[in-house]
This record gives C-alpha cells, structure tokens and sequence, in this order.
C-alpha cells in the first residue's frame, strides 16, 4: 500500500477534497432552501402590509373630505401608521436576512476558492505522475513484479480508480467553476436588490415622519375642542348603554321562550307531581342550553375560536375591545363592548358563523341594529346605514345583513360584538388574524 501511495501520491488526497466540497455544496443548498423560505414568509407580510396600507389610505382620504379635525381622522392616521410601521419592520428583516446571505455565501465561496485552487494543482500533479508513469513497459514492470495474484489485482484496480479520478477531478473543477460563477452573478443581483429594498425603506420612512407629524398636529386641534369632545363622548355613553340594554333584554327574551318551551314539552310527556315541577322550575334556563340543538351549535361556533371571518371585507380595529384610553382627553376612558371597525363608505356588512336573525332595531346613536343567534352565542352588528335581513331569517357565514353607516364627519365605521349569554366577549380573539 505505501507503494502504491509513492506511486499514485495525490489519488487519496482528490478523493478527500471531492467529498469535502460535495459537502459543502449541499449544506450550501440546504441553506439557501431555508433562506427562501423566510424570505417568501417576509415576502407575504410585505404584501399584506401593503394591501393594510392601500385601505387605510382610502379611509383617511374619506375622512379628510371634511376640513374639520376628527377623532375619525386620527383614527385613520394611526392605522396608517401602524401599517407603514410593519412595512418598515418587514423591509428591515428582509434586508438583514439578505445581508446574512451575501456574508454566508461570501465566506463559503472563498473557501470553495481556495479549494478549487488545490484542486486544479493536485490535477496537474496527477498530470505529471501520469506523465512519469505513462511508459508502457515501467507499467508492465510494475504490474508483474507483485508477489501475489491478489496483489496484481489490487494494482490493475488502482490504475483504473487513478484513471476515473483524473475524470472526476476534472468534472468537479468545471462543477465547482460554474457553481462559484453562477454564485456571484447571484451576490451582485442580491445586493442589487438589498439597495431598491434600503431605497424603499428611506422613502416609507419619510411618508412615515410626515404622517407621525400630521398625528401631532391633529391632536393639537382636536385637544381645543376638549369641550366638543366631551359632549361627544356623553351622547356616544348613552347610545352604548340604550345597545346594552337592547341586546341583555333579547337575550333574556330567547332564554325565557326557550324555557318556556321545555315546560311545554315536559308537561306533555310527563306526569310528575306539582312540587317536582317547583324545584325544576329554576333550573330550566340551563336545561335550554343543554338542548342538543343549542349544543351542537354553541360548540361549532366554539371551535371556530380564531377562524371566524370579518364582518367587512375592508378596513382594521379602530377602537379595541373593553376599557380603553381616549385617544384626546388625558385621563378619560372608554368602555368598548365590541370592537370598532373603521372601513369605507358603503362597505357590505357579512354575517360571521350561520345562525338565526332575532332583531333588526334602531338605536339612537347606534343607527340600525342586527342582531344574530348561534346556540348560546350572540353577535351585534351596530351602526348600519341599510338592512337586508329580517328577524326570524335563517343566516349563513358571509350572507349580506346590510351596509354600513357614514356618520356626519365622513367616517364609516362597524360596531361590532360576541356575547356568550350574557358575557362580553373580545371579539378580537375570534376573528381569523389579518
């Protein structure tokens, strides 16, 4: 064997730093596979940032009709800017994923140079061993002289592996120049694209100073009409109370007819005493829920906790779910129901989960009113300009209720709520994520 190693002296040494760039090109490949799926992750979000911010820009022009500042004005400025800012944050991370790429293929392609380099002078070493070693007799020679059969063998083997590594050697130096030419004509499109992207970044960030100064302003004066504000505000505590009310009467009206329907049902399939039907009595309002009609659908609207569609196609919370800060007034808050949905002028308002109209009302302040049964849960769709259901109407998810309402300041906005009985519910966490 040290023989044939004199006699053959780079053969161990190319197969070596053929497996070894092998390697490298398909941990290389791994890589960049994975690198391509953050950036179509990235990629997506970018998308829909952009979509966010192409409807918040319709619903600030919408409400910019008027000359007068506006909490809907405001409103609409803050969703642009939370819009912009996810664009900016996703045009960061993607110019950060891009610049670990240029660096990691950088690195990789200087080592796979210096490879290459090792590997065009082992080929011409072998060049000159086979130079040496090409006179037919020396080979003769050298193959007759082994003392065994076995042993010839073994060197008739290693003069054809010698022959096929001179090939492989010279297949892996074009693979390896081709592989490391085709890579940075793919660094120069890479930075070529991490400069439009560092372009783009500087210009969201300016649109994104202005509207932050357009922010400031706005709340200086609306911060003048304090007293405007506050009146505002007592009419807007009124019409949510005089809702509440409405929506915890018919609440309890369903819960009380479903009751009485089950004492229908007892009283004729039963004849238990009269102080049976006394202790049972208080209990029936949970025998209604317990219902396998109210069961199976409470439990399909359940489990679609996360996943329900919005009730418009267009727009984002404006005003989130419970106790929250006026967005003017230091120290004044307000509690939310629901969720406020600021969209555009006569967006279609859907049903969310199938279920059974039980009133179309109005309410002052809260315009028209829709409110449907799923089991045990209810949804409230308030401020609507137009209806297109009635009460008793059997609904599916996505079927029209109306269209939404355009207050006197030009803002188009939802309101709109999940009650599980008489519990408030955040609607927020059953909405599917935008």
């Amino acid at each position: 064997m040290n023989q044939l190693k004199f006699y053959f002296p780079n053969f161990f040494s190319v197969v070596l730093h053929r497996s070894v760039i092998l390697l490298v090109l398909i941990l290389l490949a791994s890589s960049l596979s994975y690198a391509q799926r953050n950036k179509s992750q990235l990629e997506k979000e970018k998308e829909e940032n952009l979509k966010k911010i192409s409807e918040t820009s319709r619903i600030l022009d919408e409400t910019k009709s008027k000359k007068d500042a506006t909490i809907g004005q405001l409103t609409a400025i803050k969703q642009q800017i939370n819009a912009r800012t996810s664009l900016i944050n996703s045009i960061s991370s993607e110019v950060e994923m891009m610049d670990r790429e240029i660096r990691e293929n950088e690195s990789i392609m200087e080592s796979m140079e210096a490879d290459l380099d090792r590997l065009r002078k082992e080929y011409a070493d072998m060049i000159y061993v086979a130079y040496k070693s090409s006179n037919y007799y020396d080979n003769l020679t050298f193959l007759f002289s082994s003392k065994t059969f076995n042993q010839l063998y073994n060197r008739i083997q290693y003069f054809k592996q010698y022959s096929e590594a001179r090939k492989s050697q010279v297949k892996l130096i074009s693979k390896v120049t081709n592989y490391l030419t085709d890579q940075k004509q793919k660094i120069v499109v890479k930075r070529e694209e991490k400069n439009n992207l560092l372009e783009s970044k500087t210009n969201e960030t300016k649109t994104l100073t202005e509207l932050q100064s357009q922010q400031d302003q706005l709340v200086a004066k609306l911060s003048t009409k304090e007293k405007e504000l506050k009146t505002e505000l007592d009419e807007s505590k009124k019409s949510v109370k005089k809702l509440e009310k409405l929506i915890i009467d018919l609440i309890k009206a369903e819960r009380e007819k479903a009751m009485r329907e089950v004492t229908t049902t007892n009283k004729s399939t039963t004849n238990k005493n009269k102080k049976s039907n006394k202790e049972n009595t208080s209990s029936e309002v949970e025998k209604v829920e317990a219902t396998p009609e109210v069961v199976e659908m409470s439990h399909s609207f359940a489990g679609n906790a996360n996943k329900l569609p919005w009730p418009v196609q267009h727009g984002n919370v404006s005003h989130h779910f419970g106790k929250q800060a006026h967005p003017v007034l230091k120290g004044v808050f307000v509690e939310n129901l629901g969720v406020d949905i600021q969209t555009l002028k006569n967006e279609p308002v859907r049903n969310v989960f199938k279920g059974k109209v039980i009133t179309v009302a109005s309410v002052p302040g809260m315009n028209n009113v829709v409110m449907v049964q799923h089991g045990e849960y209810f949804t409230v769709y308030a401020k609507l300009k137009s209806v297109a259901v009635i009460t008793g109407q059997e609904v599916k998810s996505k079927d029209l209720l109306g269209e939404v309402y355009t207050d006197k300041n030009d803002v188009s906005e939802l309101q709109f709520q999940i009650w599980k009985n008489n519990e408030k519910l955040n609607p927020e966490h059953w909405l599917h994520s935008r």
